[in-house]
C-alpha cells in the first residue's frame, strides 16, 4: 500500500484525533514532543474546569449563583475558555497541515475532511455557549450592581429636567442621606435579648455582621400608569447567626408613615399633606351644604412629619430627588428605604426593586411557577405592558403551574383581603426560589439573566452578593416568619378616605418582638405553614 494512496486521509485522521485531544493526532503522527506539549496545556485546563465544576456542583444551585456573580471567576472562565478553544484550533490545524494532501482526493478523503469539520463545530459549541453565558452574566452585574457608575448630579439634573422642566429634584440638604449603608444588627428604639447559637452560616470574612435586612418592592407601572407605585413591600431580615429570617410586609395603603426627620419637612411632603387635608375640608364643606348645616371652619394645618398619601405613592413623589439623593441609583427607593427604616425600627441595609413586566419575564423564564391554591379565584387584570390582553386567572383550590401573567394577576388580587394578598406574595417568593435549581439556571441562564437585567433596581454591592446567596440560599420554608402591617393592633384608625393610619409604635414593638424571636428560634415556620406545603 503506499503512501499516496493513503497519504490523504491520514491528514484528516490526525486533525480528527487532535480534535478530540489537543496533541493526540500528532502522537499518533509520531511527533510525541509536540504531542505533549500541545496536549499538558489542555489536559490542566480541563482538569480546572472539572474541579471546579464538581465543586461547584456539590453546592448545587447556590454554588452555580455564587460563581456567576463573582467577575473576577467570570472573566478568569473567558479566559481559559478562549484558551482551550484556540488551542484545539491549532492543534487541529497542525495536525492536518503537517499530512496534508493536494487538492482533490477520493470520495473517503472528503468523507474524512467532513468529518473533521462537523467535530471541530461540535466541539466548540460548549466553548460558545461557556463564552456566552459568562458575558451574559457579566452585563447584568454590570447594569444591574454597577452603583459606583451613577451619573454625576449634573448629568442626572440634566436629564431629568430635559425630560419635565418643572421635575421636582428634590430639597438639597445639608449633608448626603444616601450613602450606601454598612450592615447593621441595630433595632432602632429597642433592646432585645437573644440565644446565640454556636455556630453561623456565612463565612468568618463576609462583612454582612449578624444580620442582613433588605427591601424587596415590587412596582406596578403597567398600561394606563402614568408612574410607578410599589404595590409590594417585602422587608427581609435575615439573621445569620442561626441562619433564621423573618418577612415583613407592609400594606400599600397604610398612610401617615412617618417620614426621617432629615427631609421630612421637604416642600414637596408638605404640600402632599397640604393637598390631603384641603380634600378632606372640601369634602366635611359638601357635606355641611348639602344637609344645611352651619360651614365649618377651615383648620390650620399641622404638619405631622409624616406621609399623608398611601405609602405605594412615596415613590412617586421622590424618584427624582437626586438633589436629596446624589449617590443613589435610585432616589425613590432611598427614601422608601429610609422611611420603612424608621417605620419599622429597624435598619434596612439595602434595596431591590423589580418591575412587574420584569416579574413576568422572570417567571416565563424560569418555565413558569408551582403553587399551592388555597382559595378559589376568578379575576382578571390589566396587562403589564402596552398592546397585550388583560390577564384572567380562573383557579380552584389545589396545586398549579402558573406562567408570568397568570403569576402577576394571583398575587395582586385584592378580592380576598390585604392579609390574604400579603400571604400570596409571601409564598409566591417562596415558589419562585424554589424553581431556581441547578438545572434551570443552566439551561435557562441567558432568559434568566436577561429578565433581571432589564427589571432590577438596587444599591447591593456587587462584592456581597456571594455573601447573600450563600446565607440566603440555605433557607428552608420552615426557617422563615411573617409578619403583615395592615391592620390591628398596627393601625389606629381609618383617615377620611377610609385608609388605614399606621401605630408605629405598635409596628416597632411588633418587629422587635418577631426579631428576638427570629434570632432565638422561637419564632419560626410560618411560611411553610401559611403556603400550605
Amino acid at each position: 500500500m503506499s503512501s499516496r494512496r493513503f497519504g490523504a486521509p491520514q491528514a484528516e485522521r490526525s486533525a480528527f484525533l487532535s480534535a478530540l485531544l489537543p496533541g493526540l493526532g500528532q502522537w499518533f503522527d509520531g511527533r510525541r514532543w509536540r504531542g505533549l506539549l500541545l496536549a499538558l496545556p489542555a489536559l490542566t485546563g480541563i482538569g480546572i474546569l472539572i474541579v471546579v465544576l464538581v465543586a461547584v456542583s456539590r453546592e448545587g444551585s447556590v454554588g452555580v449563583a455564587k460563581l456567576l456573580v463573582q467577575p473576577r471567576w467570570l472573566w478568569a472562565l473567558v479566559a481559559l475558555n478562549a484558551a482551550l478553544a484556540l488551542e484545539r484550533l491549532v492543534a487541529v490545524g497542525d495536525a492536518w497541515l503537517h499530512r496534508r494532501a493536494p487538492a482533490g482526493g477520493s470520495v473517503a478523503t472528503w468523507a474524512w475532511r467532513a468529518a473533521v469539520l462537523l467535530l471541530v463545530a461540535v466541539l466548540l459549541v460548549p466553548h460558545v455557549i461557556v463564552h456566552w453565558y459568562a458575558t451574559e452574566a457579566l452585563g447584568t452585574l454590570e447594569t444591574v450592581f454597577g452603583g459606583d457608575s451613577v451619573p454625576s448630579l449634573a448629568e442626572r439634573e440634566e436629564q431629568l429636567l430635559a425630560q419635565d422642566p418643572d421635575a421636582d429634584l428634590g430639597p438639597t440638604l445639608s449633608s448626603s442621606t444616601t450613602t450606601t449603608p454598612a450592615p447593621s444588627t441595630t433595632i432602632v428604639g429597642t433592646s432585645t435579648s437573644t440565644v446565640a447559637p454556636t455556630s453561623s452560616t456565612v463565612a468568618a470574612d463576609s462583612p454582612l455582621g449578624d444580620r442582613l435586612t433588605v427591601l424587596l418592592a415590587g412596582g406596578d407601572f403597567g398600561p394606563g400608569r402614568q408612574d410607578l407605585r410599589t404595590d409590594v413591600m417585602i422587608v427581609a431580615s435575615v439573621d445569620l447567626v442561626t441562619g433564621k429570617a423573618a418577612l415583613i410586609s407592609v400594606y400599600r395603603d397604610l398612610v401617615d408613615v412617618p417620614l426621617p426627620p432629615a427631609w421630612s419637612r421637604a416642600n414637596t411632603m408638605i404640600q402632599v399633606q397640604q393637598w390631603h387635608e384641603d380634600r378632606a375640608y372640601a369634602e366635611d364643606l359638601a357635606e355641611a351644604r348639602a344637609s344645611g348645616a352651619e360651614l365649618p371652619p377651615q383648620p390650620e394645618m399641622e404638619p405631622c412629619d409624616c406621609y399623608a398619601d398611601r405609602i405605594n405613592y412615596l415613590y412617586v413623589h421622590t424618584h427624582n430627588w437626586v438633589h436629596t439623593f446624589p449617590d443613589a441609583p435610585d432616589p425613590g427607593m432611598e427614601a422608601l428605604r429610609q422611611t420603612l427604616s424608621r417605620l419599622l425600627g429597624i435598619e434596612i441595609d439595602y434595596y431591590v426593586l423589580v418591575d412587574f413586566a420584569g416579574f413576568v419575564d422572570l417567571v416565563d423564564a424560569l418555565g413558569g411557577v408551582h403553587v399551592t391554591v388555597t382559595e378559589s379565584m376568578d379575576v382578571a387584570y390589566s396587562p403589564a405592558r402596552e398592546g397585550e390582553e388583560p390577564v384572567r386567572i380562573t383557579v380552584e383550590p389545589g396545586e398549579y403551574v402558573l406562567d408570568g401573567h397568570q403569576a402577576l394577576a394571583y398575587v395582586r388580587d385584592r378580592t380576598t383581603g390585604a392579609q390574604e394578598r400579603m400571604r400570596r406574595q409571601h409564598c409566591m417568593m417562596r415558589d419562585v426560589a424554589a424553581e431556581i435549581n441547578m438545572t434551570t439556571l443552566l439551561l435557562r441562564f441567558p432568559v434568566i439573566s436577561e429578565a433581571i437585567r432589564t427589571s432590577t433596581t438596587t444599591n447591593i454591592p456587587l462584592d456581597y452578593l456571594p455573601y447573600i446567596i450563600e446565607a440566603v440560599g440555605s433557607l428552608q420554608g420552615d426557617d422563615i416568619a411573617t409578619f403583615s402591617i395592615s391592620s390591628y393592633p398596627y393601625v389606629e384608625g381609618l383617615n377620611y378616605m377610609n385608609l388605614p393610619i399606621v401605630d408605629a409604635p405598635a409596628v416597632r414593638a411588633g418587629v422587635a418582638d418577631l426579631l428576638a424571636g427570629v434570632s432565638a428560634g422561637t419564632t419560626l415556620g410560618t411560611v411553610e405553614a401559611d403556603c400550605g406545603g
